[in-house]
């Protein structure tokens, strides 16, 4: 059960996709979050540095991203019904899309980063926890 709750502990630092700015830094930065992380891998102090900034970046671009969802948001909300046309469907799925790929490509850019911090033992340990969360929440949806 500890192995599952270190996938979700970096899924949140990781997925904190419609967090605030305050909220992001924190989940970024909660120190007991990346503790688990440090211990459960047992992560260098120059690694923790990498991930810290990893995690900082991908907290602005979610931020940025999220502002964005709510203007899109917003923008179909107002949108005059009257006069919504095939043009107009097309543009507002375009910007929810590119949206969504912007937050993909920060999501895993972040992944692929942190995954990169680790050495190959570090990797090994973290395979393994997300095959045992993986098969757990199969598990679960069984």
């Amino acid at each position: 059960m500890k192995k599952y709750s270190v996938v979700v502990l970096l899924s949140a630092l990781l997925g904190g996709f419609a967090m605030s700015p305050a909220f992001a830094d924190q989940a970024a930065f909660g120190g007991a979050r990346l503790d688990v992380l440090t211990e459960k891998l047992d992560l260098s102090e120059r690694q923790q540095t990498q991930i810290k900034a990893l995690l900082a970046n991908y907290a602005q671009e979610a931020v940025t991203i999220r502002a964005g969802l709510v203007a899109a948001q917003e923008s179909i909300r107002r949108v005059n019904l009257a006069r919504l046309g095939d043009a107009d469907v097309k543009r507002l799925s375009r910007e929810a899309g590119r949206l969504s790929a912007a937050h993909t490509t920060a999501l895993l850019n972040t992944q692929r980063g942190f995954y990169a911090v680790l050495d190959n033992k570090q990797k090994q340990a973290y395979n393994k926890i997300r095959s045992d969360a993986l098969q757990a929440a199969t598990a679960k949806t069984k």
